[in-house]
C-alpha cells in the first residue's frame, strides 16, 4: 500500500508524521532500489534513530524523495570509492541519524564515500550540476531536495564533507509548519 502512494505521488498535504517511519521506509525503498539495479550492491547500513521523536508535520511523499534522493547518492559514493578505491578492506557504509532537537528534527545520512572537493559543494543544489557521467544522473536530486526541504517545508540542507573520507548531509526541519505555504514542489 504504502509503495502504490509513493508511485502514485501524495496530495502535496501536509501530515503528522512518524520521522523515524518515514526515514526507515525511504533507507529500505532506496536499499531494494540499489539492489534491484545491481545484483552485486552491497553496503552496510547503520541507523542511529532518536526513540519516540514526536510526529512532524511534512509532506511525506515529498520528503521521502528528498531520503531516496540523499540515501541514493551516498550509496553511489560509498560504493564508488569501493570500486575504485584499490583498498580491498575497505567497507562501504551509509550512516542515518535521527534527533530531535526540540522545535527542530534533524536526520543526518552520512557515507563513507569519495567526499565532495570544497570547489564544488557550492554548487551541489545548483540545478542541473552532477558529478556523475553522462546518463548516469540529471543533476537535479539535490536541487529538487533543497527545494522541498527549504521553500516548502521551511526547512535547512547543509552539507559537510572530507575528500576520500565521508560525506555528511544534514536535513532540519521545524517540527510545525509556520506560514510556508504547502504547495507541492513539481
Amino acid at each position: 500500500r504504502s509503495m502504490l502512494a509513493h508511485s502514485r505521488g501524495g496530495s502535496g498535504e501536509r501530515q503528522s508524521a512518524d520521522l523515524n517511519a518515514l526515514v526507515e521506509e525511504a533507507l529500505n525503498l532506496a536499499y531494494h532500489g540499489a539492489r534491484a539495479h545491481d545484483q552485486e550492491f552491497n553496503i552496510t547500513l547503520e541507523r542511529d534513530f532518536e526513540p519516540g521523536i514526536a510526529p512532524v508535520e511534512l509532506v511525506p511523499q515529498d520528503m521521502t524523495r528528498v531520503f531516496l534522493n540523499l540515501f541514493g547518492n551516498g550509496f553511489y559514493a560509498a560504493t564508488k570509492r569501493a570500486r575504485d578505491g584499490g583498498d580491498a578492506a575497505f567497507r562501504p557504509v551509509l550512516k542515518v541519524t535521527t534527533r530531535d532537537r526540540g522545535d527542530v528534527v534533524e536526520i543526518k545520512a552520512r557515507d563513507n564515500g569519495t567526499g565532495i572537493p570544497p570547489e564544488i559543494r557550492d554548487k551541489l543544489f545548483q540545478p542541473f550540476f552532477t558529478t556523475k557521467p553522462t546518463g548516469e544522473g540529471t543533476g537535479l536530486g539535490l536541487s529538487i531536495s533543497y527545494d522541498i526541504v527549504t521553500q516548502q517545508h521551511g526547512g535547512t540542507i547543509a552539507v559537510d564533507s572530507q575528500p576520500g573520507e565521508f560525506t555528511e548531509f544534514t536535513v532540519r526541519l521545524p517540527r510545525k509548519s509556520h506560514s510556508v505555504s504547502a504547495k507541492a514542489v513539481a
